[in-house]
């Protein structure tokens, strides 16, 4: 398939990597596991995953000392820590909120690569991250509302939710700013310093105490696959683009939980996510056409 520019192949790309991203908390919710028995099971299967995919392509095998690297060493505790807050934030308050909080990441990955690749801040990139912050005002404030969320701690919740986003604007920007260093490797560490960190602290009597196929699907499938594919997509596309499409996850997310599990977000919440949508939905559409 021919596209017109890099940068559309990088849009199409991160677009699959995100829709298979989507039903990740759905699978977490789940497997009925507590914050750390989920961080040890997803960090450590996401990594073996992925580190495996950079020994079995050259070019990753190559550069493989360059994960080591000063950036590469940053990439990799950005990623631990960013998957750190998003499942704490699962955890604790409801699968919307967290997400809603997630579509923040363009705005900070638009700040990132301003102050870090001098990259210029466009002005439609602008306009969709307003619109996306308006639809995540809006949901915060109708947390109160969500039905059958096992907790909903709306504080933690938006705090872990601000935090994530944060993180993963930065982990595009900096694997976009060095992209000779083999992405899927970073993360790969990234996660597995993730799973270690939730051994430290996990009850070992409770550590096969769940659903192992559901942590597993999203472990060993969901993860390291769509993030294979968000980041091999950075080679191509600015990180802000990236996180905009990431957006799918945040209204589809949701729709897996209610519809499973009968997690039901309240009227204004819904409204916050179709406004997300929809100016997502403008600005692939109308800006990036293939």
């Amino acid at each position: 398939m021919k596209f017109k520019s890099e940068n559309t192949k990088g849009i199409l790309i991160a677009f699959l990597g995100a829709l298979l991203l989507t039903p990740d908390t759905l699978f977490m919710r789940l497997s009925e596991m507590d914050i750390w028995t989920m961080l040890f099971w997803r960090g450590f299967q996401m990594g073996v995953i992925l580190i495996l995919i950079t020994v079995c392509i050259d070019e990753y095998r190559k550069n493989f000392s360059l994960i080591f690297s000063k950036t590469g060493i940053y990439i990799i505790f950005v990623q631990a820590i960013g998957s750190f807050f998003f499942t704490f934030g699962i955890a604790s308050s409801s699968v919307a909120l967290i997400l809603f909080c997630i579509a923040t990441g363009p705005l900070f990955a638009s700040f990132f690569s301003f102050l870090i690749l001098k990259e210029s801040i466009n002005k439609p990139t602008i306009i969709t991250s307003i619109f996306a912050i308006i639809g995540i005002i809006l949901a915060v404030s109708d947390s109160n509302n969500v039905v059958n969320s096992p907790q909903n701690d709306i504080l933690i919740g938006t705090i872990c939710g601000l935090l994530a986003a944060a993180t993963l604007g930065l982990y595009f920007v900096l694997l976009r700013s060095k992209p000779k260093i083999p992405a899927f490797g970073t993360t790969g560490f990234g996660a597995i310093l993730t799973g270690i960190f939730g051994l430290f602290f996990v009850d070992l009597n409770t550590l096969f105490i769940g659903n192992l196929l559901a942590i597993s699907i999203s472990g060993l499938i969901i993860l390291p696959f769509s993030f294979a594919a968000l980041t091999y997509a950075t080679r191509y596309t600015i990180a802000a683009n990236i996180s905009l499409l990431m957006l799918l996850e945040t209204i589809l997310g949701p729709i897996w939980v209610w519809f499973i599990l009968n997690e039901t977000p309240g009227i204004q919440m819904i409204l916050g996510g179709l406004i997300v949508v929809f100016s997502l939905g403008i600005y692939f559409f109308k800006l990036q056409k293939i």
